[in-house]
């Protein structure tokens, strides 16, 4: 096992915080130190104990353990200096833990054989402080400075322990050494029995190496069932780690017992198993092993590889380059020139790679020449990706093999510069025009509602009964209706109908249990004559649930026959279809059924909803001048409620036409709005805002909004929505400023904000957030930057001591955090921040989880 430079070996020793004194413990510092260091935020968690040590009257017991803390924090974070410096402090001078510190600084920088020094008889006797982690450091240190023996040898003494899980490590270390020695009796040996009790994560690890080495023994079949176990329980997390390695044991042990068939099977349905994963290992390679001698280029193998690879990028001819015509011959560098760059991911520039390798395998000229431009694309389309260097090694061995010394010169030439030389350039662009634009299957699949049986029609009862309830239910008074049907709903018929009307009163007023009574009397009512009537309001319902459900509406609406829906109420028929369109973002059919309603209708009652629905869609499908003249023939109903809605969202259109004309228009209507001091004319105000900040009059902005702002109370509803709009117009939040006056303006409104908020507003994430963008923006210091980076964690701090409703701002904050340690290339932190986001129930944490994965396999760090 090598001994990584940038990764600390140890876990996180809370051991520490048992055996310290119990005062830092209460420190409030210094528990968030330990948060920070659990998500690897190094420069946090140092800034926390720093603070802890600061407490007074802390005694020499609590700044040892202190001190120890921020020691370890340095030593994790890669600053030896620091540490060592912070070891050197005289208080720490008799105590037992300060060689294995020291050792743990000086293994941070690479300074392995003075660790080693440090980590003696004294440091990893049985009675020194953290002994059995000296010793495993001790054997990495050994294994890593080419000392096997030594390794195994304090392995050995840790396999004899008491600590059942420390001897399980032990020993599965000891065997991992012993393999990579090629002794894989003596690995099997000194595994564990897989009889003895162990947790998920030592076991997985136990199976895959007692798997390899029953492959190294030459016992394939036994190495055969521990690999196909291993990845029979892939989904346990444990075992998913294992899992490529294990693909690849597997098809190496039938490989090696003369099954290529088997093998080639599960790879290939293995790859297709795992398309999305970041790393294959050796997956692909052994792949390569299945191919069949002689090969042909219809092989299943290389035939799955193509499928795999991506399509290549639209060529287009270079600007200057014209003539030419056919097909473009290897020379003519001139003939298209790639269009883009591809979108890498991890199969297909694999796939790529490998299917170049087993074409030049099957050896024909033609295969020999597909395999060049597939290196070739892949080094212009995929510059970045490890297998790009390899792709070009591989040129050079094919271009030496077939005496084409120039072309290995230059790529030779290549490989010593940063530069592509124009050979690869022309073979890319040559890949690029010899293939056929991809076809793909664009088709979106939808799910398809089955059609209810046919309606059965009947008369409709409309007894005085039915009429009482009636009168009840449009007045309100529901307690006297359920009075009524109480006393007179003895007849079926008019219990049917008063149920009914119960159903579609609660749809009126969109009472969340609307549709599951109208879903009800439709399932007990088949033959009911107003059925579709029922039908009719159910979709409504449906599409006003929350979520909505469209599949549900699409159904009822479906179910009603073209004779029924003649003598339903045109406008709510045609209002049910539009609002399904809107509901399933199909805006332009939206559009098109109200602008058909309105043609054949124009005179109809209810054509006015129709008209806003109308606008509504027109809006949402970005026609915004046609949008806003449809609104305002709304508007013009000044003794409609629709009106005023109607004349507000005719403003939002107008700003967003992008003429001058239409965006001085809407800055006219929203005046209008503010200036009838009505229900929606603080919106307005608001929204006159935007329109400002949109076209950069941020000043003018600014001062729409900050003597409104200034006479809010501090618990004013808008207070919040109003300053953070006023925040835009000091630093719009995503775009650069360069402003500071403004940007600290920006900064201490949303410390303001902050500051009359309680501690649990809903809001103070957003500010938090807003806040650390803010920061960001300031001069790029080492300062500014853990500020910002301190503002989005403690957002996760608080966040996972008192969930929000809303998490959306939480999840920016974790993105925002892992992005700046990521930029700063401090992998750790990011996976840390990536693994603290992650345990949060948040819409984002999935993501997170698997960012912090992925982090892990790029830079090969894994949890110790």
């Amino acid at each position: 096992m090598l001994f990584r430079r940038t990764v600390t070996v140890l876990p996180l020793l809370f051991a520490l915080a048992a055996a310290a004194a119990p005062k830092p413990a209460a420190i409030p510092a210094y528990k968030d130190g330990l948060d920070a260091m659990a998500a690897h935020l190094w420069d946090i968690a140092a800034t926390r104990f720093e603070s802890a040590l600061t407490t007074p009257e802390l005694d020499e017991t609590g700044k040892r353990t202190i001190l120890l803390r921020l020691a370890e924090t340095h030593v994790r974070a890669g600053r030896t200096e620091a540490a060592l410096k912070v070891l050197d402090d005289p208080i720490l001078a008799a105590d037992p833990a300060l060689a294995f510190w020291k050792a743990q600084a000086l293994t941070t920088s690479g300074r392995f054989a003075e660790a080693l020094a440090l980590l003696d008889e004294k440091a990893t006797v049985a009675t020194a402080p953290h002994y059995q982690e000296a010793l495993f450091t001790r054997a990495a240190l050994q294994e890593s400075l080419g000392d096997p023996g030594g390794a195994l040898e304090a392995l050995s003494i840790l396999a004899k322990e008491k600590d059942a899980a420390t001897v399980l490590r032990a020993k599965m270390n000891i065997a991992a050494i012993l393999l990579e020695q090629g002794k894989a009796d003596e690995a099997l040996t000194a595994l564990p029995s897989p009889n003895l009790k162990m947790n998920s994560q030592e076991r997985a690890r136990s199976e895959i190496l007692r798997a390899q080495a029953e492959l190294g023994k030459g016992e394939n079949q036994a190495a055969i069932g521990l690999f196909s176990s291993v990845l029979e329980k892939s989904e346990d997390p444990a075992y998913r780690i294992y899992r490529h390695e294990a693909a690849a044991g597997l098809a190496k042990a039938q490989l090696a017992s003369g099954n290529r068939s088997a093998a080639t099977d599960d790879l290939l349905a293995f790859i297709e198993q795992e398309r999305s994963a970041p790393k294959f290992g050796e997956v692909f390679t052994i792949l390569l092993n299945c191919l069949p001698e002689p090969l042909t280029t219809d092989d299943a193998i290389l035939t799955r590889l193509r499928e795999w690879s991506p399509p290549p990028p639209l060529a287009v001819p270079p600007a200057g380059i014209v003539g030419g015509s056919g097909t473009p011959s290897a020379s003519d560098v001139s003939a298209v020139w790639p269009a883009g760059v591809a979108t890498a991911n991890e199969l297909g520039t694999q796939a790529l790679f490998h299917l170049a390798l087993g074409l030049r395998r099957e050896g024909s000229a033609d295969s020999k020449s597909s395999a060049r431009r597939l290196l070739a694309r892949l080094r212009i389309e995929y510059p970045g990706h490890p297998l790009s260097d390899r792709a070009l090694l591989e040129m050079i061995r094919w271009d030496l093999q077939d005496n084409r010394k120039e072309q290995a010169q230059a790529a030779l030439a290549a490989l010593e510069s940063s530069e592509v030389p124009a050979s690869l350039r022309a073979g890319a662009s040559i890949a690029a025009a010899s293939s056929a634009f991809s076809t793909g299957d664009f088709k979106l699949a939808a799910d398809e509602i089955e059609k209810a049986s046919a309606l059965l029609e009947g008369d409709a009862l409309r007894e005085a009964t039915l009429n009482a309830a009636v009168t009840r239910l449009a007045t309100g008074d529901l307690a006297g209706f359920e009075a009524l049907a109480e006393a007179r709903g003895k007849d079926p018929r008019i219990a049917d109908d008063l149920a009914l009307e119960r159903a579609l009163f609660l749809t009126s007023v969109r009472d969340p249990s609307a549709l599951g009574a109208l879903d009800r009397f439709i399932l007990d009512h088949p033959q009911h004559p107003r059925l579709a009537e029922a039908r009719l309001a159910a979709a409504h319902a449906a599409l006003d649930a929350l979520p909505p459900d469209p599949a549900f509406a699409k159904a009822q609406i479906e179910s009603i026959s073209a004779e029924d829906a003649a003598k339903l109420p045109q406008a709510d028929l045609a209002l049910a279809g539009i609002r399904l369109a809107e509901r399933e973002k199909r805006w332009a059919d939206a559009a098109g059924l109200a602008a058909a309603f309105l043609k054949q209708y124009p005179a109809d009652p209810g054509a006015n909803a129709v008209r806003f629905e109308l606008g509504s869609a027109l809006f949402e499908n970005k026609d915004y001048n046609d949008a806003r003249l449809a609104l305002n023939e709304v508007a013009k109903t000044t003794d409609s409620p629709l009106a005023a809605p109607a004349l507000f969202l005719a403003g939002r259109a107008s700003a967003l036409v992008g003429t001058n004309q239409a965006q001085e228009e809407s800055l006219a209507i929203f005046d209008k709005l503010i200036a009838t001091n009505g229900p929606l004319a603080d919106v307005a105000r608001l929204e006159k805002a935007r329109v400002l900040i949109t076209l950069k009059r941020l000043d003018g902005a600014a001062a729409e909004l900050q003597p409104w702002f200034d006479t809010m109370k501090k618990d004013a509803p808008l207070r919040v929505t109003t300053g953070l709009l006023l925040g835009d117009a000091l630093y719009p939040y995503n775009s650069a400023s360069s402003d500071i006056a403004k940007l600290e303006r920006a900064l201490a409104l949303y410390e303001d904000l902050l500051a009359s908020l309680p501690a649990d507003s809903s809001r103070r994430f957003e500010i938090e957030y807003r806040r650390g963008m803010v920061i960001e923006e300031l001069p790029l210091t080492t300062e500014n930057s853990d500020k910002a980076l301190d503002v989005y964690f403690s957002v996760l701090q608080a966040a996972a001591k008192s969930p929000p409703a809303d998490w959306q701002w939480v999840d920016k904050c974790g993105v925002r955090a892992r992005a700046l340690l990521e930029t700063l290339q401090k992998w750790e932190a990011a996976i840390g921040v990536a693994q603290k986001h992650g345990m949060l129930p948040s819409p984002g944490a999935t993501e997170a989880r698997a960012r912090a994965t992925a982090l892990k396999q790029e830079h090969f760090i894994w949890d110790k």
